[in-house]
């Protein structure tokens, strides 16, 4: 995830230990994978995210990372937050697209010798060409050309980092967004001696490539990457901003609630499609 203020961590961790205390008696039994469609969904992010980060870095959510799966759309590469692992971020969205057809394969990216189970805390330069070689994986395995990037938080800054290394943009069709920070943040790490100085049309991750459509999903409850605005990319007829609350007034949903929001989920699906169906309005998680 990206700043916040330590108001909000300060909430964060009361209502963690909270939450870790009630699902105790569960956490040996999430991630359990289905052996087939439908998959299981977990739909509480406050529950996901902790019983998720408990698990081994190496759990994959249910309906992602499936030996043998195959499919006509293009494969779909999720890349979660700081301090998450797979299995915290994507209980959600993961089995949802794979029932719903895609191959979804994740990674828990960004370990270091002290992170245990839980990533995103390397250099993202690091990160970068890790998350570059896990998408040669996906290749070689599914036989496509190019993969769907979706990025949570720190994973879309991961994502772009990504495609400004040399040939990576081209393995690239879409790239998503939850809770992006594409300006005002620090740089990090010296894969910014690299990219091109910014200029009209760049972000602080580098500049975005004309074959690659990009959708940013927003939420102005967002205290993590704040203020939500920052998430904006340079308008671009392939770029798409999206703001939950000017679709949905009454969602409440917060940065950690994203990955685990139902409108937030049917669009990202109706954006891998190319489909335009009706996605109904829910209340999101607040944090």
């Amino acid at each position: 995830m990206a700043h916040s203020d330590r108001s909000f961590f300060t909430r964060l961790s009361t209502w963690a230990g909270a939450v870790a205390m009630a699902v105790t008696g569960v956490v040996t039994g999430v991630g359990a994978v289905a052996a087939a469609p439908p998959y299981p969904v977990v739909t509480d992010a406050g529950v996901a995210s902790v019983t998720g980060d408990l698990q081994p870095a190496q759990m994959s959510p249910p309906g992602s990372n499936v030996p043998g799966c195959r499919s006509e759309r293009v494969p779909v590469v999720l890349l979660h937050g700081t301090a998450q692992n797979q299995m915290s971020a994507w209980q959600y969205l993961a089995p949802t697209l794979a029932t719903r057809g895609f191959c979804v394969y994740s990674l828990t990216y960004g370990q270091t010798s002290w992170s245990a189970q839980i990533g995103g805390l390397a250099q993202r330069e690091t990160s970068a060409e890790q998350v570059g070689a896990f998408v040669d994986g996906v290749l070689r395995r599914t036989g496509a050309r190019q993969v769907d990037l979706i990025g949570f938080s720190q994973g879309n800054a991961v994502a772009q980092l990504m495609t400004q290394l040399p040939g990576r943009a081209a393995q690239v069709r879409h790239l998503i967004g939850l809770g992006p920070s594409n300006k005002g943040v620090s740089k990090l790490g010296s894969i910014t001696d690299r990219l091109p100085a910014r200029a009209p049309g760049e972000n602080d991750w580098g500049p975005t490539h004309p074959a690659i459509e990009y959708t940013m999903i927003m939420t102005r409850h967002d205290e993590v990457s704040a203020p939500y605005s920052n998430g904006f990319l340079p308008a671009a007829a392939n770029v798409r901003n999206v703001v939950v609350q000017d679709h949905c007034p009454r969602d409440t949903v917060g940065h950690v609630g994203l990955p685990y929001d139902s409108w937030v989920g049917g669009q990202v699906r109706n954006t891998l499609a190319g489909t335009r169906t009706p996605v109904r309005c829910t209340v999101g998680y607040p944090l």
